[in-house]
């Protein structure tokens, strides 16, 4: 059948191997991902109000026209 080829045995050579207790490096800069998370979040909440005013305002029109 299909063989996925990152799939390897943990039992040495190139696939490395499991040590219990370590820590491992992080490459992600904590700092950096929360501030894009909270501008996204802010960006997010406005493009929301944006839509939701716009709605309300085409609800406005729609019952002067009646």
């Amino acid at each position: 059948m299909f063989q996925d080829p990152q799939r390897r045995l943990g039992e040495g050579g190139d696939a490395g191997e499991v040590v219990s207790g370590a820590l491992e490096k992080s490459t992600v800069d904590l700092a950096s991902e929360l501030t894009m998370m909270v501008e996204s979040q802010r960006s997010y909440t406005a493009n929301s109000k944006v839509f939701q005013t716009g709605a309300q305002l085409l609800d406005v029109l729609v019952n002067l026209v009646r």
